[in-house]
């Protein structure tokens, strides 16, 4: 202990009570009389038990090494509020993110504290300050390429996606950028490495328990001292590490992580709750049956977005000729033109189009019926194939679904290795056609990288290696429209199929680097086709007519289930008919309709052309 140790932490604390105070002023917005208080009052404390330890002991505050410890400490109270601050400040009119700040005081006491009492972990805060640092830079890179501060939607992108896909996003980008960015975080990264090894704790000055001579420091106040820089590190070790009301996981980053493991893990008992689901749910099978065991498919694509489909809008390029010449006769298909995703993401779009789970009736997906369900209860056997990446042990809503299929099965993902979508035909050969179907095939469609979304045989516009995304883009809705096709002619002449159903996820702009919030209807605008055999219009001439009646119809995909249970001819209580696009009380409208959970009205679309963005 030392009158210049005691001096220089008496100093600091202001210092770091008010400049986190101003911070919290600075970046937050609406806040009450009542919540500046607390947090005056909070970042007094906090700084105060903050520099106790360094008060306490020889530990010299004016060194690199302890520098770093600040640096870990400020980026903490800075990244998530600032961040959160310039993404909302001009939607938003309050929040109140203190929680960060507080963090980053005591993280500081707390490593130095460490520091000061047991010298020899220097090596260990090394690592642990270079972990801590990991966390906001990481919220920085995301902002930089984001364009705005991470949330739940961003969270739950970066949990559900595939590790090809991070490096097909990376190879979006401009090389130099990918690499200003990487030099930007290895130097950054490097800091703490070069610091620390130059100035190590050796240089500070021996510790609390040896004096400066490298003797025990055995004065009179020496164990006294030690009691007391001790004792505050445990309290903040545990104020801030405390499993459930610690400091640290009620930051943004970390609440952020937890209601996105909460959503997963609530979603996972779907899987359990799946007998008792059979047991509720009734389905009787209406209509006249089929001459033969029968088949319907549905399609799921994947990015797909009409505006670049010539059988949905007006092209420069025919990149959907089989559909449109399939949609001409008028009898057999239709093509709707108002199809709209309920979300930009895949996963909580799908969530709500494979389940009674939408934006408009409430409840939630663990407790919903789905496509599947509605299959097994009629008697039919019912196949998953899918060229998106299984996520295993954090199953997303999709794999949740898929996995209750009499038969789900992956393409085989292997890093670098693109699986076309025409891979999925081989697995048809071993349908039953002497029983019935229902077929589910999960597209990777247009998926960026586009370039990678269609063998090179298969390009009709542009180069090879070309940057042109629309080009590429339209290339691969052309590769799709002739998958669809390959699928079409196997399950017409093999499987008797009755219905075949094709819908998008959602949209895209593809000359727009993808984002995780919306960023206008480009992303929305989704394809929506169907086709029905003579023997469907036969067998079930009320399904066939209305969805004929509504082509125009205003739809979202979180409707699909719906759809699909009027394609399939069903009555049943788990199935609303006036949301089905085939039935004559289909009930919704443009401007009843919404999209991002509801938060985004389908009428606010003033344009439906290619060029709006």
């Amino acid at each position: 202990m030392s009158i210049e140790n005691i001096i220089i932490s008496l100093l600091a604390v202001p210092v770091l009570w008010l400049g986190a105070f101003a911070m919290y002023m600075g970046w937050n917005k609406g806040v009450a009389r009542q919540g500046r208080g607390q947090q005056f009052r909070r970042y007094l404390l906090g700084a105060l038990c903050a520099m106790v330890p360094a008060a306490v002991t020889s530990l010299n505050l004016l060194q690199p090494a302890v520098g770093m410890a600040l640096l870990v400490a400020v980026a903490w109270m800075v990244t998530y509020p600032l961040l959160y601050h310039l993404t909302n400040k001009e939607a938003a009119t309050e929040y109140d993110n203190q929680i960060d700040i507080a963090v980053g005081i005591y993280l500081f006491g707390w490593l130095t504290g460490i520091l000061a009492v047991v010298p020899s972990a220097e090596k260990v805060i090394w690592i642990v300050e270079l972990l801590l640092f990991a966390v906001p830079l990481t919220q920085w890179v995301y902002y930089f390429v984001c364009k705005g501060c991470l949330d739940v939607n961003g969270m739950k992108m970066l949990q559900e996606t595939h590790y090809n896909e991070i490096i097909e996003f990376l190879r979006s980008y401009h090389p130099l950028k990918v690499a200003g960015v990487a030099f930007v975080v290895i130097v950054l990264c490097g800091v703490f490495v070069a610091v620390n090894v130059a100035f190590g704790f050796d240089s500070i000055g021996n510790g609390l328990l040896y004096g400066n001579a490298g003797g025990f420091n055995a004065g009179p106040y020496g164990w006294i001292a030690t009691a007391i820089a001790a004792g505050m590190t445990v309290f903040m070790t545990v104020y801030l590490f405390k499993q459930h009301h610690g400091l640290m996981v009620r930051t943004g980053v970390f609440n952020l992580y937890n209601v996105v493991k909460d959503y997963v893990r609530s979603n996972s008992s779907y899987a359990a709750d799946t007998e008792q689901r059979m047991s509720r749910l009734s389905v009787t099978p209406l209509g006249e049956p089929y001459g033969k065991p029968s088949t319907v498919v549905m399609v799921i694509g994947e990015s797909a977005s009409r505006d670049y489909m010539s059988a949905f809008s007006e092209t420069d390029k025919d990149t959907t000729p089989w559909m449109k010449a399939m949609t001409a006769d008028g009898q057999h298909c239709v093509a709707f033109p108002n199809a709209y995703s309920c979300d930009i993401q895949t996963v909580p779009s799908l969530e709500r189009a494979l389940t009674e789970y939408n934006q408009y009736d409430g409840g939630q997906f663990h407790t919903s019926c789905s496509i599947v369900d509605i299959a097994h209860k009629m008697g039919w056997r019912v196949h998953w194939y899918s060229n998106q990446g299984h996520l295993g042990a954090a199953d997303t809503p999709i794999t949740l679904v898929a996995d209750t299929a009499d038969v789900a099965k992956w393409t085989h993902q292997e890093l670098n290795k693109i699986q076309y979508d025409e891979n999925l035909i081989g697995f048809l050969d071993e349908i039953d056609s002497n029983q019935n179907n229902l077929v589910v095939l999960h597209l990777k469609g247009s998926h960026f990288n586009f370039e990678n979304r269609f063998p090179a045989k298969e390009r009709l516009w542009g180069k090879a290696g070309d940057d042109d995304d629309i080009t590429n883009y339209e290339n691969s809705i052309r590769y799709t429209d002739g998958v669809l096709s390959r699928f079409f002619d196997y399950c017409r002449s093999r499987l008797n199929m009755q219905a075949m159903v094709y819908f998008s996820d959602h949209g895209c702009v593809p000359d727009r680097h993808r984002l995780p919030n919306f960023g206008g209807f480009g992303d929305t605008r989704i394809p929506l086709w169907i086709w029905m055999s003579d023997e469907y219009a036969e067998k079930h001439p009320k399904r066939a007519t209305s969805l004929k009646a509504n082509r125009d119809a205003y739809w979202t995909n979180d409707l699909v289930y719906e759809l699909m249970c009027g394609v399939m001819d069903i009555e049943s209580d788990n199935f609303r008919e006036s949301n089905s696009l085939a039935s004559a009380t289909y009930k919704h409208t443009r401007d009843t309709l919404t999209t991002m959970s509801g938060q985004v009205r389908i009428a606010d679309d003033k344009y439906n052309h290619i060029k709006e963005q």
